[in-house]
């Protein structure tokens, strides 16, 4: 009875939080998700793809030239996996994100930090990287550059 009850926490710990704190930051903590059995396909277009996420961490994709920095339009699903490939970490941003945050979230894209809108999120902000996902309500520099310290550099390439 003692060990099964002392189980508990490690079976819990194993559900997909990967910790971070989100602890009164306005992101949540981050979590793994489970890797697409489709993740070696490649692509030209996202044309009848299903995704096991959304936005997805892992999946068929693009092969196309390296995406960096900020970028003015949403990308497409097949294109942010083979950003989160390669090891870099994605940041998106909704419609109704106000000016200053969005500012705030593109100043931290840089080396291995893409940035860029997408107007069909379900949560303010979303950090993608290579099978982990942290949702956010608004910006929190310090949640998401939590984020990228932790997940950038750690794709399959």
């Amino acid at each position: 009875m003692i060990a099964a009850a002392a189980a508990v926490p490690l079976l819990l710990a194993g559900c997909g939080d990967d910790g971070g704190s989100g602890a009164g930051g306005a992101c949540g903590p981050i979590r793994r998700e489970r890797l697409d059995p489709n993740f070696l396909q490649h692509v030209l277009t996202d044309d009848g793809i299903v995704y096991t996420s959304d936005p997805p961490t892992s999946g068929p994709h693009q092969q196309t030239p390296p995406v960096e920095g900020v970028v003015d339009e949403a990308l497409s699903k097949p294109v942010q996996i083979g950003v989160l490939e390669r090891g870099d970490v994605l940041l998106q941003h909704g419609p109704d994100v106000p000016e200053q945050q969005v500012a705030d979230i593109e100043a931290l894209a840089g080396d291995g930090v893409v940035v860029a809108p997408d107007p069909d999120l379900a949560d303010p902000v979303v950090a993608t990287a290579w099978v982990h996902k942290r949702t956010c309500s608004s910006v929190d520099v310090d949640d998401l550059e939590e984020f990228i310290a932790e997940r950038r550099g750690k794709g399959p390439e």
